[in-house]
């Protein structure tokens, strides 16, 4: 009976090992080549942001008039523009599973209009972090904004123009985001 309960014991311990190994295909698995920065040396992988990412990567944001910083509109949300005036994009980019600022997010703005596309880099605004004094202008510190913009050219036609913003964070995960569909929401150039 002993001899029969230790072949039993060996059995499962048998199954369990083969259940738990890996599969093979029967093709060996090479490794990534490892990223290269500069002069060869293998790029050092950022440090981890504790939680993230553990959701979706949301942006969100307005369309401003960027005028001088003592400019009496400057920062007036608005979707009319003039040719010369500055359109400012604010975004903010988000990790959708912990609702906390993706501050590793690259954002682009990408203007079309008369049958090109402009790119409008985007930067980080909020590097000093949350508790950074806010700078003049400001109510807190930035730390959850993105801002770019794009000067409304001579050749730019009247009427509705579109745009969307585009970001990459590094844990690979990429976002888009486009105004609302309702016409009066739209960027529009007047005359």
């Amino acid at each position: 009976m002993k001899t029969l309960h230790m072949f039993v014991v060996a059995l499962l311990l048998i199954l369990v090992a083969l259940a738990t190994a890996p599969v093979s295909s029967g093709q060996a698995q090479t490794p990534p080549p490892p990223q290269v920065q500069g002069r060869g040396q293998p790029a050092a992988p950022p440090p981890p942001q504790a939680g993230h990412p553990s959701g979706k990567l949301v942006l969100g944001g307005d369309v401003v008039l960027f005028d001088p910083p003592n400019g009496p509109d400057n920062c007036i949300m608005m979707n009319r523009f003039k040719k010369g005036q500055r359109v400012g994009f604010r975004m903010t980019a988000i990790d959708g599973g912990t609702g906390e600022v993706e501050n590793t997010a690259s954002l682009v703005a990408h203007v079309t209009y008369a049958g090109k596309t402009v790119d409008a880099p985007m930067r980080f605004r909020g590097a000093a972090g949350p508790d950074a004094p806010a700078p003049r202008g400001y109510l807190r510190s930035p730390f959850n904004l993105w801002t770019g913009s794009w000067t409304v050219p001579d050749d730019a036609p009247v009427g509705r123009i579109s745009y969307t913003v585009t970001a990459t964070d590094r844990f690979g995960r990429s976002a888009t985001f486009a105004p609302f569909s309702a016409e009066a929401s739209q960027l529009v150039i007047v005359p």
